[in-house]
């Protein structure tokens, strides 16, 4: 990356044969093209320490002599590559011997009407004809600066009534290493490796009992679908590639109406009758290294769950009630008087009925994945990817031609706690989707993590926000990212 400091020199001759092929090309947009420049212009351009302002200097060597009669203005300019943007800096006045004198004791006389054009520097031609003159003046940075083109358009005045002869040329072309679009740089992180991943799922089954009964009956209610789903959940299961069945566990619930231990007891029941039918059907299950059953009774923290999601108006003073009392009949009596009642009609229609059910829950041991493999298994059971797999299965996406960024946004699904695989979200969601703000939402989470500062700039920049992004870029290159080290190194400011 190049630096920012620029020392560009012009030389008398090169301005006499026209200048050359970028600065031919950089005059299309200045407003008038005069003769060419008598004098030699060096320019000097430096942003400050914050990056806020500009510094400009300016430094005339006299290439040709100026009579003592005469007088030359130097009328310096910044103007965008566009042409729609510029800031002209004050003009500087360079008199002969005869011509200063008299413009000097013009203002001392304070005739302004004469001397208005010399308001600003006015030096003598013996101060600059033998080591030229230097001349500095700093402006607010504007992000069109930084490839913009400095121009100078000399006035010759001769004599009173001599008339004015005017050069005009552009004397330097700026290139500021500022951020641009073809810095965006995406650092995709591999996740460590794994040899065996822990997969596990759970389904909470919705059959329904007759009342005071574990008898488990297939055609009673609508047990016949819901049977039906469960076998569909344990086939499907037991069928995942690479996967070793480990732990099974079968736990039912009640809902916290009548006595505890006679819902505990029915709950024992009633799981152990579905857990007969379920290996009756299916007896690979029992082959786990750890099969259970539980009955665990009243469900009360189910309860507080579907309380505290639910539009109940005095939701806080139920979930109150539950913390506050340490026994079921307590707690049911509280609730029973609440309101008169209503609360408690409320909860026995619509929440309890869900807290009746039991839920299956399986561990697995899942080996690697070949490459071969990952494709087929992200399409029908990608919870079974580790990080590192899905990182590998991005690669062969990009090898296929394909947008990964679908497997990124799955990775972070399902480990969306891990560091690098937000970054790499991050980072596709810029590359790949040019979501910016999507990947600020991302990034948020590890903000205090150095590698988010470079995409966050990279996002901000998308945005149009060149401020924030600097600033990011300055804190990234403070915590060693090299890549912020062209915009924001020692060499890059002042």
């Amino acid at each position: 990356m190049r630096s920012m400091h620029y020392y560009i020199k012009l030389s008398a001759v090169c301005a006499c044969l026209g200048l050359t092929a970028i600065f031919g090309q950089a005059q299309e947009v200045v407003e008038r093209n005069l003769s060419p420049l008598h004098w030699r212009y060096d320019v000097r351009v430096k942003r400050s320490a914050n990056g806020k302002s500009l510094r400009f200097s300016l430094h005339v060597d006299a290439m040709t002599r100026l009579e003592s009669q005469d007088v030359l203005v130097i009328y310096p300019s910044l103007v965008s590559a566009s042409g729609d943007d510029r800031i002209d800096f004050a003009p500087v006045g360079i008199a002969g011997r005869i011509r200063y004198k008299a413009i000097t004791r013009s203002k001392a006389l304070g005739e302004n009407s004469r001397t208005s054009r010399f308001d600003n520097e006015l030096h003598p031609f013996s101060d600059i004809e033998e080591q030229g003159g230097s001349f500095q003046e700093s402006v607010p940075f504007e992000r069109w600066m930084a490839d913009g083109h400095v121009t100078v358009r000399e006035e010759l005045l001769g004599c009173v009534g001599c008339g004015i002869r005017e050069n005009q040329g552009t004397v330097a072309v700026i290139d500021l290493p500022v951020f641009k679009e073809e810095d965006y740089a995406y650092d995709f992180l591999e996740p460590e490796k794994v040899a065996v991943k822990y997969y596990k799922d759970s389904f909470d089954s919705k059959v329904t009992f007759p009342v005071a009964s574990y008898e488990l009956r297939k055609a009673f209610a609508n047990n016949g679908q819901e049977l039906a789903r469960l076998e569909g959940f344990i086939s499907r299961s037991l069928e995942i590639k690479g996967a070793e069945l480990k732990e099974v566990l079968i736990e039912g619930f009640a809902s916290p109406e009548g006595k505890a231990e006679y819902n505990q007891s029915l709950a024992e029941g009633r799981t152990l009758a579905l857990s007969n039918y379920i290996s009756g059907k299916y007896p690979g299950l029992k082959k786990a290294a750890t099969y259970r059953t539980v009955g665990a009774g009243e469900d009360w923290e189910g309860l507080k769950k579907l309380v505290g999601i639910s539009p109940l108006s005095n939701k806080e003073e139920l979930l109150s009630i539950i913390d506050r009392y340490p026994t079921d009949t307590e707690r049911e009596s509280a609730i029973r008087n609440l309101d008169n009642g209503r609360t408690y009609g409320i909860l026995l229609k619509e929440f309890y009925p869900q807290l009746r059910r039991t839920t299956f829950r399986f561990s697995f041991d899942v080996r690697a994945y070949t490459q071969e493999e990952l494709p087929e298994i992200f399409a029908t059971r990608p919870e079974c990817l580790s990080s590192h797999e899905m990182y590998q299965l991005s690669e062969i996406y990009l090898m296929r031609g394909e947008n990964p960024l679908p497997v990124f946004q799955k990775a972070y699904e399902q480990f969306p706690e891990d560091v690098v695989v937000t970054l790499n979200y991050a980072n596709a969601l810029l590359k790949y989707g040019k979501k910016a703000d999507g990947a600020l939402r991302v990034l948020s989470d590890v903000r205090n993590d150095s590698r988010a500062l470079f995409p966050m700039a990279v996002a901000y920049h998308i945005k149009g926000d060149w401020r924030k992004a600097e600033e990011l870029l300055k804190e990234a290159y403070k915590q060693g990212d090299d890549r912020a080290r062209a915009f924001y190194g020692e060499d890059a400011y002042e």
